[in-house]
């Protein structure tokens, strides 16, 4: 081998080594998104219409803010922390990005091409199942959740980032 061949890859495995062996803290990272996150979730205290749910501790506590858009149907009983729900939904982050939805148009029953899914609710994000076991059919909320009650430190995949605040339009079809 030739001697800059050789200078060359010794280098290249140096640079290699230094960059792989860094190991990159999430927390750190993540830190500014995280601290907009807090704030914007501390701050909805001020927001009109928005009501402050506190978990009981021995639920394992935690808080949302919520807000009923459209009544439900008063008659009916709300799901069971084991019920299969059918719902519609849209999510997004703080910054407005959507990032998963069952319809496009501004609400889901005016939205001729919604496509309700069905879920477990005790196998849906923490936050959700609290807000579904108090809702009834054919009532729509808005959600805010903070990462605690939603997807938390890992986040998820490349749509949600770690220490996510998620607002949501949950509307209950069915149970």
């Amino acid at each position: 081998m030739k001697p800059n061949q050789l200078i060359f890859l010794s280098l290249f495995l140096s640079l290699f080594l230094i960059t792989s062996c860094k190991t990159e803290d999430p927390a750190g990272v993540y830190a500014a998104w995280k601290q907009q996150n807090d704030s914007y979730f501390s701050n909805m205290k001020d927001s009109s219409g928005y009501v402050l749910y506190n978990i009981p501790e021995y639920e394992g506590g935690g808080s949302f803010y919520y807000k009923i858009t459209t009544p439900g149907d008063q008659g009916s009983v709300s799901p069971l922390y084991n019920s299969q729900v059918k719902v519609n939904y849209r999510g997004k982050l703080i910054n407005q990005l959507v990032f998963d939805q069952t319809y496009t148009g501004l609400i889901p029953p005016m939205d001729s091409i919604s496509a309700p899914r069905q879920f477990y609710a005790n196998q849906l994000i923490r936050g959700w199942t609290e807000n579904l076991m108090q809702m009834k059919v054919g009532e729509t909320r808005t959600l805010v959740l903070p990462q605690q009650l939603g997807y938390g430190a890992a986040g998820a995949g490349m749509a949600i980032a770690p220490y996510s605040t998620t607002v949501w339009e949950v509307q209950l079809v069915s149970y």
